[in-house]
């Protein structure tokens, strides 16, 4: 027989215990936990909180408007549109109406925004279009879905920039786009913009990138709390820097002439051939660009950087005769010479072993230098250096603007090429005299010839003639820095010499410079030009720079025509008629009256 042993009950008390002291190491762990959370850790979960309710978004600013000297619209701001659809917040069978309804506004085909609709980009988000009109935008706002009230594709903030309709899972964000009224005409002096990832604009090219900072102003945010499906929670909080609009930039442009000389180019272009033209108008007194017209121009709502230029200011060229008065001017103040200086003028000339010829054959001439000037003549001009010292025949060049930036302050401006005296060689100092083995801009022969014409002081070209701050408050620019170049004298002698230009190419063929009732002073230049492809100087640029009325000119029109395959290659030929043109018209806008002065008598022979 088997006893059975009973063990002792354990003590109850001590399971108790046990029991409550396992209770009370759990409730430690969440006591625990939860001082971490709501002690050592609550800011960094009140701020995740804050951060999954509160949504931001940025607010453009306005940017300022560029306008013309007469206050007319170059380049304004317009609000646009992007359409978006969230295709879950619509049904299988709403989608095709929704996407007949929005084809015309958007101007797309319902079937290609049904495949939008269908096919989103993400599971929440699809672009339907960018750059919708404010007129497409209304019209999209006021379309309705049948069964369907107070529905919204998106969130509405305050600031008005993103806004649900009355479609399921339409929204549209407003953004700004830029508006160039006048188009190709004036795309060459703004350039164009492009639009960030926060949806500001931003300057690309020409003066819309030179004063991106006055025209851009400073964006805005906003914040807001929104509920779980985006949308804004109503009455609660919200924090707004609002946007500082940008200044705006009126020009000197006069969108007429402007527009003008750009015509006159573009069919000189066609006719002659050519690789492209310029023309440039200026105030002399001023400095104040009336117009810088070119063909080809490019579409202002590029933005390709490489398809875009300003020719007047980025492309160099070799200025040929036009140049001639600047050494005539260096012989009359610094060599002793006068405007009637003579000089046995042959067809050919030997000079410091260097051969020369005229463009045309002519027989042994006796011309002054105003004759050599109107005559054009190299073999004239390599004569009239000899009284010049190099690094004199130098300093006139740069101090009339050679070889650096004319201070119009444009992107990718060109200071040209113009050697020191040390690093000339061979003939050089004799082509010089003629325009020859020097690269210019045509802002800066424009210049030359306005500072002439302003009797001998030069004033900085400007584009600039004030600004308007985002509270409306107009300030002018200040007046343009002046210096004297030539002395009075000079100046008033040179014009009176290429007062008597326009008289010698009428009588060889060329009228261009003959306007009824006014005296016109001019030259005209034609230069070898290097073509890459032939290796050779086998290309011509062909100019004609003139000022007009009489003896005191209140414009300068400066033409020049790069290349041209037809019809002829001297500046008087193709040049000519652009000049004409545009001068003529600059005259009747600028209401400059025909003064009936008659040309200068100025000898073109002597003895």
């Amino acid at each position: 027989m088997v006893r059975r042993v009973l063990r002792p009950r354990a003590d109850p008390g001590r399971r108790l215990g046990v029991t409550l002291l396992a209770i009370a190491f759990v409730l430690s762990l969440f006591a625990g936990r939860l001082i971490q959370l709501q002690g050592f850790d609550s800011r960094t979960y009140l701020q995740l909180a804050q951060d999954q309710r509160l949504q931001g978004e940025n607010i453009p600013a306005v940017r300022g408007t560029i306008t013309a000297a007469n206050g007319q619209p170059l380049a304004l701001t317009v609000q646009t549109y992007l359409v978006y659809a969230d295709p879950l917040m619509m049904s299988a069978a709403q989608m095709p109406q929704i996407a007949a309804d929005l084809a015309g506004p958007l101007g797309m085909t319902g079937a290609d925004i049904l495949s939008l609709l269908q096919n989103p980009t993400s599971t929440q988000y699809v672009v339907l279009k960018k750059g919708v009109t404010q007129q497409a935008a209304d019209e999209i706002k006021a379309l309705t879905l049948p069964g369907v009230t107070g529905t919204s594709g998106g969130t509405s903030t305050t600031s008005g920039m993103t806004a649900g309709t009355a479609l399921p899972g339409i929204a549209m964000q407003a953004s700004y786009a830029r508006d160039y009224p006048d188009g190709e005409a004036t795309s060459n002096l703004l350039g164009f913009t492009d639009t960030t990832t926060t949806g500001n604009l931003t300057g690309e090219a020409g003066l819309e990138y030179a004063d991106n900072a006055l025209l851009a102003g400073k964006p805005g945010s906003e914040q807001f709390q929104a509920g779980t499906l985006g949308e804004q929670i109503p009455l609660a909080s919200t924090t707004n820097t609002p946007a500082v609009n940008g200044s705006g930039l009126r020009l000197t442009i006069i969108p007429a002439v402007q527009w003008e000389a750009q015509q006159a180019c573009q069919q000189e272009v066609t006719k002659s051939q050519a690789d492209n033209c310029t023309a440039v108008v200026m105030q002399p007194k001023t400095g104040k660009i009336l117009a810088m017209a070119q063909w080809p121009a490019y579409d202002p709502a590029s933005t390709n950087p490489e398809a875009t230029s300003d020719l007047a200011v980025q492309d160099v060229f070799e200025p040929g005769s036009t140049a001639k008065v600047i050494t005539a001017a260096a012989a009359m103040e610094t060599g002793g010479q006068t405007i009637t200086s003579t000089y046995t003028v042959p067809d050919v000339i030997n000079e410091a072993g260097f051969i020369f010829h005229d463009a045309e054959n002519h027989p042994v001439e006796r011309w002054t230098i105003a004759g050599i000037l109107a005559h054009s003549s190299n073999d004239g001009m390599v004569q009239v250096v000899r009284h010049v010292a190099p690094q004199t025949q130098y300093g006139y060049l740069n101090a009339f603007g050679l070889g650096s930036l004319t201070g119009v302050n444009l992107p990718g401006e060109s200071a040209g090429l113009l050697h020191p005296t040390s690093q000339w060689w061979g003939d050089e100092r004799y082509t010089l005299s003629f325009g020859q083995g020097v690269d210019v801009t045509a802002l800066q022969m424009a210049s030359v010839y306005a500072t002439i014409a302003n009797g001998g002081v030069r004033v900085q070209p400007t584009l600039v003639q004030g600004t308007t701050s985002s509270a409306g408050t107009y300030t002018p620019a200040p007046a343009s820095p002046s210096r004297r170049v030539i002395r009075a004298g000079t100046a008033k002698s040179l014009i009176g010499a290429l007062q008597q230009v326009p008289g010698v190419d009428y009588a060889g063929g060329a009228p261009w410079g003959v306007i009824p009732g006014y005296a016109v002073a001019a030259k005209t230049g034609t230069s070898q030009e290097w073509d890459a492809a032939k290796k050779c100087l086998c290309q011509y640029g062909s100019s004609w720079i003139g000022m007009a009325p009489g003896d005191n000119p209140g414009l300068v029109v400066a033409v020049n025509v790069q290349n041209p395959k037809k019809n002829g290659y001297f500046g008087a030929v193709v040049a000519g008629p652009v000049f004409y043109q545009v001068m003529k018209f600059a005259l009747q806008t600028m209401k400059i009256p025909p003064d009936g002065a008659e040309p200068a008598d100025v000898p073109l022979t002597g003895p």
